[in-house]
């Protein structure tokens, strides 16, 4: 049984017929024919019922679809795990991450890792997860320092939160909700955030801003709002007075934050947890271990609370 054809197979279930998936995967409709007929003489069973229009599945083709997906990712992720292994064997690590985690942890790490082998090469990637969660293992990555994601990591991901982060208000001085920094036990409450045009940081390409996903899991809706890639260029459009800023407290205390004061959320569900992921291949050469060790032993940033302090509240 070929690899191909698995391909080929769960192209026509996800494209909905012979033609869509030949365009997909780039063969000829002939040959997407020969790959499903020769996975069903290997299988001794239909697959495809070819009498209709589009082409659906048989039962035996339902179940051999969840084991194709399976033995493909299977594949894909073993492939994934020598691509990291051969990477640090020559001293290349790539480390998955974001730009205000990168700037408070990693340089402290970098050092740490450099001190034991100084021939390291160690490269930052600060986009977060592409897909909002470790499926697949990404290529060559060594270890991932990001927010958690819903659900637990798959089998191949071992990982551990390191640290928790309150999300802050931020606005200029001459903002109308700036009068409340001169209480620091005052608080700004979700309803009346929600109300405000908002600049908020997108650390996860194509996922909803963090800020709207929990406002709208309290029934809120953000009406106006710009989306950004760093801290840096948040707080120039706070500056700019293009909206209210809302980062985590360890962007807060890494930024530039002349001209802007920085108000709690009255709500002590407003915080996230940060964790590191790191697959089961990383701890079979002395520099990835070394690596890992200095992620987990790292001082918590400025502004982030120990990991599963569960009594913070707001101004504490």
């Amino acid at each position: 049984m070929e690899l191909d054809w698995l391909e080929t197979f769960l192209a026509v279930v996800d494209h909905g017929g012979f033609t869509a998936a030949s365009a997909h995967v780039h063969r000829s409709q002939s040959r997407v024919s020969a790959h499903i007929a020769g996975l069903e003489r290997e299988l001794g069973a239909q697959l495809i019922d070819r009498s209709h229009r589009p082409a659906t599945l048989t039962p035996a083709g339902r179940i051999f679809a969840g084991h194709a997906r399976d033995i493909l990712a299977g594949v894909g992720s073993a492939r994934s795990a020598i691509d990291v292994l051969l990477a640090m064997d020559s001293g290349m690590l790539t480390v998955l991450t974001t730009p205000c985690i990168g700037a408070a942890l990693f340089p402290g790490v970098i050092s740490a890792v450099r001190g034991r082998h100084p021939r390291a090469r160690i490269s930052l990637a600060e986009h977060g997860w592409q897909s909002g969660e470790p499926r697949p293992l990404p290529d060559g990555l060594a270890i991932a320092v990001v927010p958690t994601f819903a659900g637990p990591p798959a089998a191949e991901w071992q990982s551990q939160v390191l640290w928790r982060e309150p999300i802050q208000v931020l606005v200029p001085l001459d903002h109308e909700l700036a009068q409340h920094a001169a209480d620091p036990a005052a608080a700004i409450s979700p309803d009346l955030l929600a109300g405000f045009a908002l600049v908020v940081g997108t650390e996860t390409p194509g996922d909803e801003p963090e800020i709207v996903t929990m406002l709208a899991a309290m029934g809120l809706k953000v009406g106006t709002r710009t989306m950004v890639d760093t801290p840096q260029t948040l707080m120039a459009m706070v500056r700019a007075g293009l909206g209210v800023g809302v980062a985590n407290a360890v962007a807060v205390e890494n930024a530039d934050m002349a001209g802007i004061v920085a108000l709690n959320l009255d709500d002590p569900g407003m915080i996230r947890d940060v964790a590191a992921y790191w697959p089961d291949v990383l701890l079979m050469t002395d520099v990835g271990t070394a690596l890992q060790q200095a992620v987990l032993q790292a001082p918590v940033p400025k502004g982030a609370l120990p990991a599963g302090r569960s009594d913070w509240r707001p101004g504490s």
